[in-house]
Order: C-alpha cells, then structure tokens, then sequence
C-alpha cells in the first residue's frame, strides 16, 4: 500500500503481530508489550516497538459542575510508553523471513539487554 501524499515520507505497515508480557527489573514490575508490524510493500521488511505500561497522575482540563470552575479531580490513568529506542533503533525497520522470525529476533535482543542489565 502506498500513501501518495507527500506528507507521509515512510512506507506503510500493517500490524501482524501483538504479545504482552510481564517484566521485573531490579524488584521493578512492568507490563510490556511488542508489536511486529509488516511493510506492505515489502513482505520481509519489519518494524516492532515495544511498550511499557505505566501509571500516570492525570488531571481533567475541562471545568465541570454550574458554575465552570470546579477542576476534576486527578485520576491515575494506565499509558502506554514506547521503548524500542532503549533496546535499538535497528528495530524501527529491518528483515526478516516472517513475522515470527521478526518477533524471536526482538524478543532475543530484549533478553540480552535484560541480562545486561541484570549484571550491572
């Protein structure tokens, strides 16, 4: 699939794939989650991002109650943060056979970056 607009400057990929997962590094528990997309154009090119779900404090901007002046109160709202770039900007695009190829190549690169991290 091509966008021929010349605002869209990348190749367009389709999400074939989603696993999620928990983590703990250091006594630190976090959710993650990787997506494996597929270039539409080229069938052995990929792109994965991996995300961390974290907790964030959220305050509603939008007054609420008659008189408009009363502020929401805060809220802890799950998001999703994107982390590829800690692991490796080599996932952003690259080959591979298939998609589960694609996923075991990520997944592999993230458990040598765990145990890494575990040694220091």
């Amino acid at each position: 699939m091509k966008v021929s607009d010349p605002c869209v400057i990348s190749d367009v990929y389709r999400l074939v794939k989603t696993v999620e997962f928990d983590l703990e590094i250091r006594g630190r528990f976090l959710p993650a989650r990787v997506e494996v997309f597929r270039d539409t154009e080229r069938k052995r090119r990929f792109r994965c991002r991996l995300w961390e779900l974290e907790y964030y404090h959220v305050t509603g901007t939008f007054a609420s109650g008659e008189k408009r002046k009363v502020r929401r109160p805060v809220s802890d709202e799950p998001l999703l943060v994107e982390r590829t770039w800690e692991l490796s900007t080599k996932f952003f695009d690259f080959t591979a056979p298939n998609a589960d190829v694609a996923l075991k190549e990520f997944l592999l690169s993230l458990c040598q970056r765990l145990k890494a991290e575990k040694a220091k």
